[in-house]
């Protein structure tokens, strides 16, 4: 049980640090509204677990034996963060692709997001297989599962009452480019690690 406790508190710190994953959360949210977050909730969700369950079955010796993996996925996730930043510049609305109306659209962007970052990656590298010996990934799964959904909660309810000072004046593009910056840290973060 030790090793449930362990894992659950690190990771809920680790997961409830602003990230490119919180980041495209709170703006999906700021720009359609909460119902539209749901979907991005569930690609980051989805792919925290996939993440999860490949270091858990073995992920973390296949980058050791090849470390170039690493490397370009490392650059994919920097070139995407830098492509979502670039969109969010040059838009007038937070994000052209966070619509209610496009469940899958969102789904898939915030699964990209979360699958090529690769800080999340390399966290799970370094903290499953402390675990695995003691632990059961299903479990291991809940817990992201639930915690993922507690933080997204928080995450929402924080933007929303936000969303009626972004309808004012030029606040919406000085939004969209206090974000797009933010990814750019984001990138630049993750490319000198």
């Amino acid at each position: 049980m030790d090793s449930y406790w362990l894992f659950a508190s690190i990771w809920f710190l680790a997961a409830a640090a602003p990230g490119a994953d919180t980041v495209l959360l709170v703006s999906t949210t700021l720009a359609s509204g909460w119902k539209s977050a749901i979907p991005i909730s569930l690609g980051i969700t989805f792919a925290k677990v996939i993440l999860l369950l490949a270091a858990f079955f073995g992920l973390s010796s296949l980058l050791t034996a090849a470390p170039q993996a690493f490397v370009v996925l490392k650059a994919l996730g920097c070139t995407f963060l830098l492509w979502r930043a670039f969109k969010l510049w040059t838009s007038s609305a937070i994000s052209t692709t966070a619509s209610s109306d496009y469940f899958g659209k969102n789904f898939a962007l915030s699964f990209t997001t979360g699958i090529s970052n690769p800080q999340a990656l390399l966290f799970y590298i370094a903290v499953v297989p402390q675990v695995t010996a003691s632990t059961n990934p299903l479990a291991l799964c809940l817990i992201i599962i639930l915690g993922f959904s507690i933080i997204s909660a928080f995450y929402i309810l924080l933007a929303t009452p936000i969303r009626a000072w972004i309808g004012r004046g030029n606040n919406q593009r000085m939004l969209n480019r206090a974000i797009a910056v933010a990814f750019v840290l984001l990138a630049a973060l993750i490319a000198i690690r």
